[in-house]
């Protein structure tokens, strides 16, 4: 079909038309042309919207009705300052009906063309159907995890440096369980508008696990993108309104840059994902940067931590266990030890596990590595209860461990696997498994109790720990935080704060180990108190099997 127009104005709508098409990949390009009143569109989409020609007059069809109902306002409030000049470019996500009634998934990305005078031309864009790929997330129409991996990974093969933001909303579950899914899935899309009208095109929006998003650019600065947190937090604190109510959310944040690190997408991720929990968990929803922390401000962090990562996934290449002996606190007899990670590379060295193990113990690559060390512990253990029956070893468990619901039975099935006894096995539940869901918890350690496995609960003291929270995990023995015990040497009110407590968690029948007691002087002031063992460079650092077997049962 042609339409009556201004030779003029056509010759340059098809050039500029010609233009898209050969830059859109094949898929569909639309140029508008203001003056001229019409806007040529591709074969396809006249095939796939039904529409009456490639060339249709500005006023004769309104595409407002193609775009999805709840889509609209979000379209209009991108296009209409495209037309008026206020707006130079545009990156819009959303759903469009077809021919058939069906909606498809439609990422639309193009420019304004200007006049000698400054005023909108010609707007031209391109339009890519989501709906064909495994890219896209149904409810808000952005890019998923796919997505975002395959474009971070695209950036890195260019070499360009990178920053993402990784950005979740607390209280979403408890908007679905009060207004039902569907809501819940409307606040997801004014979220992901939010995200968009915040980011422009300074980057690209993706949805993630959840109620979680991602934010991948390469165009602006750590600086620049922590500051788009900050606002994105402040609107999500005043609240966002769906149907009239007023939703306040909380966001947690955690960003990181990355350039020439040679990590892997998968690795930049699990730091990512490392500096987002600090966010949620610690820091109340401040924004962690990864590069910036305490530990982890050199760029070949992340060089390492891929290549421990490809070790773990190469059988656990590298790895090797320490022990730590444990000594009774009043005869300073050896009653058993802890077992120690640490990664041995010829380039990089001894890596010592608070390296790495909080960054990758939420990748999926962790569960191969917990279940070496596991596996690895209880064959070396069987030769220390070869010449000590009573001999007692601890195993480090993740919070990762402790949610899968085969836990108890991998456990059971390495002790089976190994012909290490139960009863000589304690599982040390480390800090973070007390953020899990206590009455889950609590339910895992009386099913090791059953099969006569003991558990520690590692640095009591410290962050969420209570009196009822003793009562619900029902632990065989409390291993106290450091600062609790850090100075007591010279302060007798902390002594007797510490004596205090160790009271009251052995009347319960638990027993209390010490960490960290590295000098003569502790040592003598904690065998006064009601202690049970202790462990640290005083009596040992963490030895190899064989310094063991020497040292203790030769």
């Amino acid at each position: 079909m042609t339409v009556d127009m201004d030779p003029k104005y056509k010759q340059m709508l098809d050039d500029v038309f010609d233009a898209f098409t050969m830059l859109s990949g094949g898929n569909i390009a639309n140029v508008m042309h203001v003056q001229g009143d019409t806007t040529r569109w591709s074969p396809s989409a006249v095939e796939l919207f039904g529409l009456s020609g490639e060339y249709i007059r500005n006023g004769s069809m309104d595409w407002n009705d193609y775009v999805h109902p709840e889509d609209r306002k979000r379209y209009m409030d991108v296009m209409t300052p495209l037309v008026t000049g206020e707006r130079q470019t545009y990156d819009l996500n959303y759903r469009v009906r077809t021919k058939e009634g069906t909606y498809v998934n439609f990422r639309v990305m193009g420019a304004v063309l200007r006049d000698a005078e400054g005023s909108p031309s010609l707007i031209g864009g391109v339009m890519i159907n989501q709906g064909l790929t495994e890219n896209t997330d149904p409810v808000t129409v952005l890019r998923n995890k796919n997505g975002y991996y395959e474009d971070l990974t695209e950036l890195m093969k260019a070499d360009k440096k990178t920053v993402t933001l990784l950005v979740g909303i607390s209280k979403l579950s408890e908007i679905n369980q009060v207004y039902g899914y569907t809501y819940g899935n409307r606040v997801l899309q004014e979220i992901a508008w939010l995200l968009q009208e915040t980011v422009k095109e300074r980057g690209t929006v993706y949805r993630m696990d959840g109620a979680t998003f991602a934010i991948l650019t390469d165009k602006v600065s750590r600086e620049e993108v922590a500051a788009i947190y900050d606002t994105v937090r402040i609107k999500l604190q005043r609240g966002i309104r769906v149907d009239g109510v007023r939703n306040i959310l909380v966001a947690n944040g955690g960003l990181i840059s990355t350039q020439d690190a040679g990590a892997d997408a998968a690795t930049i991720h699990s730091c990512l994902n490392y500096a987002y929990r600090e966010s949620k968990q610690r820091k109340h929803g401040e924004l962690v940067d990864f590069n910036g922390s305490i530990n982890y401000e050199d760029q070949g962090t992340l060089e390492v931590l891929s290549t421990i990562r490809d070790s773990i996934l190469d059988d656990c290449r590298g790895f090797l266990l320490e022990y730590q002996p444990i000594v009774s606190a009043h005869r300073e007899r050896l009653l058993g030890v802890e077992a120690c990670v640490k990664w041995q590379d010829e380039r990089y060295g001894n890596i010592g596990a608070p390296a790495f193990i909080p960054v990758l113990e939420r990748d999926f690559v962790f569960e191969e590595l917990g279940d070496w060390i596991l596996h690895q512990a209880l064959t070396d253990g069987v030769k220390f209860v070869e010449k000590d029956t009573q001999f007692v070893l601890a195993v480090n468990i993740s919070p990762v461990q402790m949610e899968d619901d085969y836990f108890v039975d991998s456990v059971l099935q390495a002790l089976h696997e190994t012909g290490f006894p139960a009863r000589n096995l304690c599982l040390k539940l480390t800090k973070d498994c007390r953020l899990l869901d206590v009455e889950r918890s609590s339910m895992v350690i009386g099913q090791l109790h059953s099969h006569q496995i003991r558990v520690i609960i590692d640095d009591f003291g410290s962050g969420v720990d209570s009196i009822g929270f003793l009562k619900k995990m029902s632990a065989d023995v409390i291993c106290f935080d450091s600062e609790l015990v850090e100075g007591i040497e010279h302060n007798e009110q902390d002594r007797e704060l510490l004596e205090y407590l160790a009271r009251m968690v052995k009347a319960r029948g638990t027993h209390v180990n010490i960490k960290g007691v590295n000098t003569e002087e502790l040592s003598k002031v904690l065998r006064q108190l009601s202690i049970s063992s202790m462990q640290g460079d005083y009596y040992a650092g963490p030895i190899s099997f064989e310094q063991m077997m020497e040292k203790y049962f030769s």
